[in-house]
């Protein structure tokens, strides 16, 4: 298997590279990234208990893992943001509109970069640092 091959389990495809993303409250998590980031939820696992487990949310051809490990704190409470998520959008303005509707704190409003995108920064109610991005056409 290369480094770029897609590989299916379980029923489900999987892109190479797949982040992992803890959060304290992942109900509310699965809520604000499909009410802000247009995200889909894919898969769902519940634990004995009811709680939430282990749960997928696609992007395009991207999928997204969550879950939330014992005595887990995120960046809000801990105070670090360890990695920011970069996700390409096909209506970055549309897409802000939406995402600070839904309660995302922008770091700024989309911008055009001297790189050949135009984009902006959020943060998530957790504090999770999450970039979008448009090529200029």
């Amino acid at each position: 298997m290369s480094e770029t091959a897609r590989v299916e389990y379980g029923g489900y495809e999987y892109p190479a590279l797949s982040p992992y993303v803890f959060y304290e409250d992942l109900p509310a998590a699965l809520e604000f990234l499909a009410a802000a980031f247009g995200f889909t939820e894919r898969m769902r696992n519940t634990n004995p208990d009811g709680s939430l487990s282990h749960c997928e949310m696609a992007v395009g051809d991207s999928v997204l893992m969550l879950g939330t490990p014992p005595d887990y704190k995120n960046p809000l409470h801990g105070g670090d943001v360890t990695v920011g998520l970069h996700v390409h959008v096909d209506d970055i303005d549309a897409h802000y509109e939406r995402a600070v509707a839904a309660g995302a704190k922008p770091d700024r409003a989309p911008t055009d970069m001297p790189y050949g995108v135009r984009s902006y920064g959020a943060t998530d109610p957790e504090g999770h640092q999450w970039f979008f991005a448009q090529p200029f056409s």
